[in-house]
């Protein structure tokens, strides 16, 4: 795409596209109140409220991949999508059985399937360098920032009622408005573009999709236990685990704003930062007894997480070929969703011990820290000049 092309993308075009990025950690909204449900809903395994959209996200990802800019037009996808999890996710709100919850949130994560892939693909396919870089940084800015609306909205409403948890979704109404601005002329190039035979690098996404799986099955175990392991050390309910898990995305919020020079001057240790602050957060809430110090583990996680993130987009806008950038995005979500899911029976295996759940997260995150920094996909600055 030449800078003619680039420059026709006016803000409001951009900023729909972010709009579709703040959605992200929509499914994620129930987990401060894991507690909450499992008081209500005794001798049940809540946490499928929590995966069973994950798992569904999975085809969802998968789809939009193979029909957007193609067989649908983006923009319809994102209307379509984001209304959807609009009504599905408040749909909880008056529903007491415990198996219709679960139909309802599988139908949440397919929709939220749709619409994730695509924020970042628009922008990998319609911008290049620097500009691209900061506005991966600024899509996980955003991204993290709904994530805080999601989850305090629930956490502060599940104290109240665990049903009128659900009623956090609503901030969904962002999305649904804002894809109405999506830029209808460059999704025509996008169907229209003269690498339409280009195929995906299976072999690069695949291993790229096995590394989050892997990761994101390890680390949402963390995640989905904040609120029990709150009650445990009797430092908060469902609102302070809320508090603790915001600080998760406030501080990758910023990690996402600096990504974009910090990747430019750091790029073969970028892994080697972000799994190094994942590990070092696991291990804060490990060794941690108040509520502050385990909120602080938090923080460093939510650093590290969103690093990792936008370090594997990158990658696999790197090594696959333009006009396959969004079904490589796609399958991306989709194996991370799919950890999501497993990180349930990852949960079930430990026994349901938060302490051996930190522990792995720590161990895992060193040795996928070590691993990538040897055996970098990224070039030094000094390397990129030589080339």
């Amino acid at each position: 795409m030449t800078e003619k092309n680039k420059g026709q993308i006016g803000l409001a075009g951009v900023f729909a596209m972010l709009s579709l990025t703040l959605m992200g950690l929509g499914s994620n909204a129930v987990t401060p109140v894991m507690a909450t449900l499992a008081a209500h809903f005794e001798g049940r395994n809540v946490s499928f409220i929590q995966t069973v959209a994950t798992l569904s996200m999975v085809a969802g990802s998968l789809l939009a991949g193979a029909v957007m800019g193609k067989k649908i037009r983006t923009k319809t996808l994102a209307v379509w999508g984001s209304f959807l999890c609009l009504i599905f996710g408040i749909l909880p709100v008056g529903i007491e059985n415990f198996e219709m919850i679960l139909v309802v949130r599988a139908v949440l994560g397919f929709a939220l399937g749709l619409i994730s892939p695509l924020g970042n693909a628009l922008i990998m396919m319609h911008f290049k360098g620097k500009k691209q870089e900061s506005l991966l940084g600024i899509g996980t800015f955003s991204m993290n920032i709904g994530g805080i609306a999601f989850q305090m909205l629930s956490g502060v409403l599940a104290d109240i009622s665990w049903q009128l948890s659900f009623f956090g979704h609503i901030f969904f109404v962002i999305a649904f408005v804002m894809s109405f601005f999506l830029p209808k002329e460059e999704l025509q190039k996008i169907q229209q573009g003269e690498q339409a035979k280009e195929k995906l690098n299976v072999r690069s996404v695949a291993l790229i999709g096995v590394l989050i799986l892997i990761f994101q099955t390890v680390n949402l175990s963390v995640m989905m236990s904040a609120s029990t392991l709150f009650e445990v050390r009797n430092v908060g309910g469902a609102a302070v685990a809320a508090t603790a898990l915001t600080a998760f995305s406030v501080t990758g919020m910023f990690a996402g704003l600096i990504f974009g020079p910090i990747f430019q001057k750091c790029r073969r240790s970028m892994f080697l930062l972000a799994f190094g602050f994942v590990a070092a957060g696991a291990y804060v809430i490990f060794a941690g007894k108040t509520a502050l110090v385990m909120g602080a583990g938090y923080a460093l996680i939510g650093i590290g997480f969103n690093w990792q993130f936008i370090t594997f987009t990158a990658w696999v806008g790197m090594r696959t070929p333009e006009s396959t950038i969004g079904t490589g995005t796609s399958v991306l979500l989709a194996m991370m969703n799919l950890g999501g899911f497993l990180s349930s029976f990852w949960m079930i295996l430990l026994g349901n011990d938060l302490m051996k759940i930190l522990m792995a997260d720590m161990i895992l995150s060193m040795i996928l820290a070590a691993v990538l920094f040897v055996a970098s996909p990224f070039k030094t600055r000094r390397e990129r000049i030589s080339d």
